[in-house]
């Protein structure tokens, strides 16, 4: 929880960490799978069952430097008093220390005792030896693993988490990472990939004791909001309770402001940094309670925020998934979304605020809720939010000391006054029920593209005319959103469609000339696009700020690509003229593996490429015909199997857990289902589609978090 990028990581509470911060087609035989894509199937996936802490009701409200950090405050009336101020989980132990043991049981007796969560701080490979050694304790929820790791240890932690994770799955692993230093999207995407992590978290403190404030604070929080998204798992952040190194004492306000700014990122748990003065003065003045035990104000500015807002608006918050989070009235920080209408809100005015908008994870249900933050920790702020009255039929505000909304006088504004750092929650309901895809085909032709939705039970809305024409298509989800890529001619264009089915405009990215094949993928937040331009492929790709980097050159040679979302790295299969197929993965860290042979089949006129569970599965039309192969979790492949249809081109989705196949031949859509078993479903055409069809893309459901 240092903000030094020279802080050496450490697994202990230290001191010196705190205070320095075979078919048809001529199928040759494939060769073994590729070193990067292996090392990415052997883990399990991160398992999606409950866990403690962050899978309950409660909001995770927790915080570092317990009173156990002092034998002489190991007391119950200590911790009681840390439980009365509206935490509800702590930090316990400083070490691997076997001696330490009989200590971390007689603080473990006290948080049982009080209704507090611990997790005990262990490197991994001691916390699975220790895995059943507090289990008599009710309040042990997990360990902390490490803080603020490097780059170069997350193999270190990839090892040691899968193994406690296989060894006790329902315990909770927390590892704190490290703020932006420079290159922190490489940094968090590489985590995330190679660790395979229950939450992600991170340290950032913004209050700076020049009177200024970090001005990236936004910014990182979008990117770290993508990268849980995309992931599937909650995130979490420390903010700033302590003075100390170059940071201020924090007002009440500009407390509240910590935790009403990452609410509006979507933040599912608080961590204080610290409760509990690590040391006395000048290295660290008086958090909550100060190095000889007294309270501080800051004690009571955090039991206000925590009892009376943080707890109740938190659990409201904390079932539900963070659609979108924009800037509105006023200057905006850098590389952040600002304001822009949409299906709910329709325009702003007042003084600069946060407007963060919530779904449910059940994506049918309309309804909306929103997040109104003050932007400032140092003025009131007086905003008017303006209300789509076509979707929203009545406005409710939430009342934090009731735990019930109150319905506004009109449903066509909010106005809303808040104090400094304040926040306000309201809810949005809208009648009526959005579709629920479980895949999106996108269907183009020279004369219009459509766009259908495959729903679970396996009806049909659609295809619908989204305009056009194209030439090329490319679809990927990210967070319930379809980002399609099209090409008309040499222009590239983007759209995205909302999960409650409105589209934005059509919009213009730049020209590109002598495009044979166009592919997307969105890894972690950033939607990745591949192009095989004149004979070699290019890549580029849109950060979560709404920006774009690229057309890079990557090189290789090829005609056709192909690209999916796996594990936190973008997957992709080159075809070069001669039939050759070749792998190559770009990691979590921006680097590219090398370029590997796959297979070589004569006559292939089109390739895609999806993931079903932990298993990467490849669709090629060569000769004609459509074939389908797999790389299982082991990093074996299964060879290359015909279906016995005709295809031309080719879209791949994970649809209900199977593979499904579609494909045009002939200018005629059709899917099959590759079952678990490996049984394939009866051809069946894809209704009222268009008989003129030249490209398909296929789109799989984006994971929801699964806590």
């Amino acid at each position: 929880m240092t903000d030094d990028s020279s802080a050496t990581p450490t697994p202990t509470i230290a001191r010196r960490g705190l205070l320095k911060l075979a078919a048809a087609a001529g199928i040759l035989p494939f060769l073994p799978a590729t070193t990067a894509l292996a090392r990415t199937t052997q883990a399990l996936a991160a398992p999606c069952s409950p866990l403690p802490i962050i899978s309950g009701p409660e909001f995770p409200i927790g915080a570092f430097w317990p009173p156990s950090m002092q034998p002489r405050f190991n007391l119950l009336e200590r911790f009681q008093e840390m439980k009365d101020a509206g935490f509800t989980f702590s930090f316990v132990g400083a070490s691997d220390d076997d001696k330490e043991v009989p200590y971390v049981h007689s603080t473990l007796d006290l948080t049982d005792q009080v209704g507090l969560k611990a997790l005990v701080v262990n490197w991994p490979e001691k916390a699975l030896e220790r895995r059943t050694e507090f289990t008599r304790h009710p309040s042990f929820a997990g360990f902390r693993l490490t803080d603020e790791p490097q780059a170069s240890e997350f193999p270190r932690f990839a090892a040691g988490s899968a193994a406690l994770r296989a060894a006790a799955p329902n315990l909770l692993q927390n590892i704190n990472l490290l703020p932006d230093f420079g290159g922190w999207r490489d940094y968090i995407h590489e985590f995330t990939s190679t660790v395979r992590p229950q939450m992600l978290s991170y340290d950032r403190y913004p209050l700076m004791d020049d009177g200024s404030d970090f001005g990236g604070y936004c910014a990182e929080w979008q990117e770290f909001r993508a990268a849980g998204l995309g992931a599937g798992v909650p995130t979490w952040i420390y903010i700033l309770s302590v003075p100390h190194w170059r940071y201020r004492s924090p007002s009440a306000a500009e407390l509240a402001w910590q935790v009403n700014v990452s609410l509006a990122y979507g933040c599912k748990g608080i961590q204080y940094f610290c409760y509990w003065s690590p040391e006395p003065p000048p290295s660290y003045g008086p958090a909550l309670i100060d190095y000889e035990g007294n309270r501080s104000p800051i004690y009571d500015y955090a039991k206000t925020v925590n009892t009376t807002w943080l707890a109740p608006a938190g659990a409201e918050l904390l079932p539900l998934v963070s659609e979108r989070v924009v800037h509105a009235n006023g200057s905006v920080p850098s590389s952040v979304q600002p304001f822009t209408p949409d299906a709910f809100l329709t325009s702003t005015s007042g003084n600069p605020v946060v407007l963060g908008t919530f779904r449910s994870k059940d994506r049918k249900p309309r309804t909306r809720w929103l997040l109104v933050a003050n932007w400032s920790h140092s003025a009131s702020a007086q905003a008017t939010i303006n209300v789509n009255t076509a979707t929203v039929t009545r406005v409710s505000r939430f009342d934090p000391a009731t735990t019930t909304y109150t319905a506004q006088p009109s449903a066509a504004s909010i106005t809303v006054s808040l104090a400094p750092g304040a926040a306000a929650l309201y809810r949005l309901d809208a009648p009526g029920t959005s579709l629920d895809p479980q895949a999106q085909v996108i269907l183009a032709s020279d004369s219009a593209v459509h766009h259908a939705i495959q729903e679970v039970g396996d009806t049909w809305n659609g295809p619908n005319p989204l305009g056009g024409p194209a030439r090329l298509v490319a679809a990927s989800e990210f967070n319930g959103a379809l980002n399609v890529m099209e090409m008309t001619g040499d222009a590239v264009y983007h759209r995205v469609r909302a999960v409650d089915g409105s589209w934005s405009t059509r919009n213009l990215f730049g020209e590109l000339r002598g495009v044979s094949s166009m592919t997307a993928a969105v890894v972690l937040g950033c939607l990745q696009v591949a192009f095989a331009s004149g004979g070699i492929v290019y890549h580029l790709m849109q950060f979560p700020d709404g920006r774009w980097d690229g057309p890079n050159r990557l090189g290789d040679a090829a005609n056709l690509v192909a690209a999916t979302e796996f594990h936190g790295t973008f997957q992709m299969m080159q075809v070069e003229a001669s039939g050759r197929i070749y792998h190559r993965v770009r990691n979590g860290n921006g680097t590219w593996s090398s370029r590997n042979l796959f297979a070589t089949m004569t006559g292939i006129t089109s390739i895609a490429v999806t993931v079903v569970g932990d298993e990467m599965m490849v669709v090629i039309a060569a000769g004609g015909q459509l074939h389908y192969a797999i790389q299982h979790t082991d990093g074996t492949w299964q060879f290359p199997t015909a279906t016995g249809d005709p295809a031309d081109q080719v879209a791949a989705s994970s649809t209900s857990g199977e593979l499904q196949l579609t494909a045009i031949s002939a200018g005629q859509a059709f899917t099959r289902r590759r079952r678990a078993d490996g049984s394939l479903t009866p051809k069946a055409a894809v209704p009222g589609a268009p008989t003129n069809l030249t490209a398909v893309a296929a789109a799989s459901r984006s994971p929801e978090h699964c806590h």
